[in-house]
């Protein structure tokens, strides 16, 4: 345990030296240590922000437009993550990422069957928000498409349409399962359009 403690303190130093290299590295965010970050002028951590270790972050702007990867106060994104962004991908403040997650602005582009996928480029999708407060689950995939404030991906969800606050969202693609009901103040059980069960 010690052991792991301080390599992951060597990790903070590391990073919190190389601060002028990223968009914004703000007081208390720690970087353990990532597999890559690719485009570190164009990612910004808030005070607080946690990148677990074995992260690969890849900004990549295109065409000359600008690209942000923000992760927001407090936020902790788990172990392994894969992020990717050639125009905007934002996490919220106190978003909770478990392990294994993968959440991109774009896909590669595949039109062409003569030519490999490796060589047509990437596709731009909508930007993605993730909503303060939220729970991703492990092994969850967010392509193009924005999760609302306090609402929860279930583990192994593929989310490819936006998901509502306050809404538990499962399956591949991921639809709404539950949602927050104030009149009853607890989750209630949903159909896939988001309706209430009655």
């Amino acid at each position: 345990m010690v052991q792991f403690r301080l390599r992951d303190w060597v990790s903070v130093l590391l990073y919190r030296m190389l601060a002028p290299w990223f968009g914004h590295l703000g007081r208390g965010a720690r970087i353990i240590w990532p597999l890559r970050i690719y485009g570190a002028r164009h990612f910004y951590l808030e005070a607080g922000a946690t990148l677990q270790y074995g992260a690969y972050v890849a900004v990549l702007p295109r065409d000359g437009e600008p690209a942000e990867l923000r992760i927001g106060a407090g936020s902790m994104i788990g172990n392994h993550a894969h992020l990717v962004c050639t125009r905007r991908v934002v996490f919220g403040r106190h978003v909770l990422v478990a392990d294994r997650v993968f959440v991109a602005d774009n896909v590669h582009e595949y039109a062409d069957p003569e030519r490999p996928v490796l060589m047509q480029g990437l596709r731009q999708l909508a930007d993605v928000s993730i909503g303060d407060g939220s729970w991703i689950g492990e092994n969850v995939a967010i392509i193009g498409a924005s999760v609302g404030r306090h609402a929860v991906v279930a583990a192994n969800a593929v989310v490819t349409r936006d998901i509502p606050d306050l809404t538990v969202a499962a399956g591949s693609p991921a639809v709404p399962i539950r949602r927050w009901c104030p009149e009853t103040r607890s989750w209630r059980r949903t159909t896939p359009d988001g309706n209430f069960v009655p």
